[in-house]
C-alpha cells in the first residue's frame, strides 16, 4: 500500500546510507493506461505507484544517502514515468561460458548431501557449460536440480520396493549411484532456455 511505501523510504532515510532493492519491479509499476478508469486498475494501485514516484521525487531533491536498485525481466512493461526517474539502465546479460560453469560447479558440488544418503557428482562441468550456451542462470540451476532429482526418485521407488517387500523401514542396503555427466545432459533436454528468445529484445531496450 502506499502507506507501506512512504514507511519504506522512511526508514531507508533513517538508516542512511542504505539501498532500497526493488525485485520484480515490473510487477508494480507497469504502464498505465490513459483516462480515468480505463484501465481497470485498482484505485489502491494507483496511489501506491503514485506514492513510489513521489518518494523517488523526494529523494533526487535531498542529499540523503539512499540508493534505490530496481530488477525486472520485462522492463519494456515499466511506466515511463518510473522510467525517467531511474537514472542508469545495466544489462545483465546471459552468463557466458566459464559463468555456466562456475554455476553447475556450484550446483553440482561433489558431495551434495549427506543424509540421509550421500550423493556425489562426477560431472564434466566443462561440457555442460559448452551444452547450455544461451541458458540463463535460473535455467543451469533447474537442470542441476532435475539432474539430482532423477537419482533421488529412484531411490524413493526402490524404498517404497523394499518396505513392500519386507515390510521394514530403514535405508540400510540402499546405495545411491553418483550424478554423472549423463544424467545432467538427460536434463539439459528436458529444460529449454527461458530467456534465449529475448536476448536482441534486451539489448535493443538497452
Amino acid at each position: 500500500s502506499e502507506k507501506l511505501v512512504r514507511v519504506l523510504f522512511e526508514l531507508a532515510r533513517f538508516h542512511a546510507p542504505s539501498t532500497i532493492f526493488m525485485d520484480e519491479i515490473d510487477s508494480i509499476m507497469g504502464q498505465r493506461s490513459g483516462g480515468c478508469g480505463a484501465s481497470g486498475e485498482h484505485e489502491g494501485s494507483r496511489r501506491m505507484k503514485t506514492e513510489l514516484l513521489v518518494q523517488m521525487d523526494g529523494l533526487a531533491r535531498t542529499s540523503d544517502l539512499v540508493f534505490l536498485l530496481a530488477a525486472s525481466n520485462l522492463p519494456w512493461e515499466l511506466d515511463h514515468a518510473m522510467l525517467r526517474r531511474l537514472e542508469k539502465r545495466i544489462l545483465v546479460d546471459l552468463p557466458n561460458e566459464s559463468a555456466r560453469e562456475a554455476m553447475f560447479r556450484h550446483y553440482l558440488r561433489p558431495v551434495i548431501s549427506h543424509s540421509p544418503f550421500k550423493i556425489v557428482t562426477e560431472v564434466d562441468y566443462a561440457l555442460a557449460a559448452k551444452l547450455t550456451a544461451g541458458y540463463s542462470g535460473s535455467d543451469i540451476r533447474l537442470v542441476s536440480k532435475e539432474a539430482a532429482m532423477a537419482l533421488v526418485r529412484e531411490v524413493f521407488e526402490r524404498l517404497e520396493s523394499v518396505l513392500e517387500r519386507e515390510g521394514q523401514s530403514g535405508t540400510d542396503g540402499i546405495t545411491v549411484k553418483p550424478v554423472l555427466t549423463k544424467d545432467v545432459e538427460a536434463a539439459i533436454t528436458r529444460t529449454k532456455p527461458s530467456a534465449k528468445l529475448l536476448v536482441t529484445k534486451y539489448s535493443e531496450w538497452q
